[in-house]
């Protein structure tokens, strides 16, 4: 079976941990500091906070808005469920607002008619969760435009986009007018950490909180190295040296891996991009993306018919994600959604994922797709 995605090991993976493991330090030592630095140089970012995995991250930028309960947290459903329940962990209301149909990205048409009912009736929008689903970049600077006239900020879940580029030629992560982009470093994605997670930031008090946050929300007093002081409710969302030794081993080979990536995505294109019955999804121009999934959209009524096939002919297709706001834990939030994010629904009903990752070969792609052509 050929799976959707597989991570890398290397030797020099194993020599990172194995080098943690003798030094004494499992957790809080250096192996944490040197993955945040060198994260912070990949995404163009004067600040890291590491934690440990990407739904952690999205929380811990949640408690640190601090809005009041029932804020609004807006987010598309064409997202895995994390991006959403880290706003309701905090306390706020999740709103969804649509997606565009061939992207499955946030559509700014929608977002704006939300923001206007949510001045409207008054309330208050604790942030905009922006989903670079796919690896592909949402179009950060126009969001950031739109949101300037409501002062809502933006937290980007680039769980899928380490390694992309904006319009701009700004690295995700990079851009000061989101305030902070939360990565995932889950053995799917591009970094493989086993689990692990960060978020990248330009603003130096709010990054400071979130610091704080992560570990208890405890502050070691001078001069009595056993006492703390506990000033919020944290958590115990640390990163751990074994992780953190992992991904910065991975992180030094990033480019590679993104270079592997683009050049198997092309070969997709250049073998699908005609077919009939068949839409691919890709990114925006200007933009240079990530590429962590490779999504095609078809028939919603073949849409599991043709993955069922595809896993029958040894090919490990799959689907990212259900629509969330159909999901039924939501109900209980914001009854009857069916129907109220049209263009997310069309995405979610019709996407198939084809496997990517870098040890995938030139003919594997091939048999890949002229398997699914068969089938079409």
């Amino acid at each position: 079976m050929i799976p959707y995605g597989r991570h890398e090991l290397r030797p020099e993976d194993h020599q990172a941990v194995l080098e943690v493991l003798e030094s004494g330090w499992l957790t809080g030592g250096p192996a944490v500091q040197a993955f945040e630095h060198d994260l912070a140089a990949v995404c163009s970012a004067p600040r890291v906070v590491s934690c440990s995995n990407g739904t952690t991250a999205l929380h811990l930028v949640a408690e640190a808005i601090d809005a009041p309960p029932g804020a609004w947290w807006i987010c598309t459903p064409s997202t895995f469920v994390a991006s959403i329940q880290a706003g309701i962990y905090s306390g706020y209301r999740p709103v969804f607002v649509d997606a565009d149909p061939e992207t499955g990205l946030i559509c700014l048409d929608s977002l704006a008619g939300l923001l206007e009912a949510a001045r409207d009736h008054e309330a208050v929008v604790a942030a905009v969760v922006a989903v670079d689903l796919n690896g592909h970049c949402v179009p950060i600077n126009d969001l950031a435009d739109l949101l300037d006239v409501y002062a809502v900020p933006i937290v980007r879940d680039a769980a899928h986009s380490l390694g992309a580029v904006d319009t701009d030629g700004v690295a995700v992560g990079g851009n000061d007018r989101v305030l902070a982009t939360a990565l995932s470093f889950h053995p799917v994605k591009l970094i493989a950490a086993a689990e692990g997670g960060a978020l990248v930031g330009h603003d130096d008090e709010f990054m400071d909180r979130i610091k704080h946050l992560r570990s208890h929300a405890m502050t070691r007093e001078p001069g009595t190295p056993s006492d703390y002081r506990v000033d919020a409710v944290g958590y115990n969302y640390r990163l751990s040296d074994l992780h953190a030794a992992l991904g910065r081993s991975q992180l030094a080979r990033i480019e590679e891996k993104l270079e592997k990536r683009r050049t198997l995505a092309a070969a997709y294109q250049e073998e699908l991009g005609d077919v009939a019955d068949l839409r691919l999804v890709i990114p925006a121009e200007g933009t240079l993306s990530a590429w962590h999934l490779m999504s095609v959209l078809v028939d919603p009524e073949r849409r599991w018919a043709l993955i069922a096939a595809l896993r029958d002919a040894g090919i490990g297709a799959a689907h990212h994600y259900p629509a969330a706001h159909l999901q039924p834990v939501y109900e209980g939030f914001l009854p009857g959604l069916a129907g109220t994010c049209p263009g997310a629904e069309a995405y979610c009903s019709s996407q198939i994922t084809l496997p990517l990752f870098e040890q995938l070969t030139l003919e594997e792609v091939k048999r890949v797709t002229q398997t699914l052509k068969n089938l079409l």
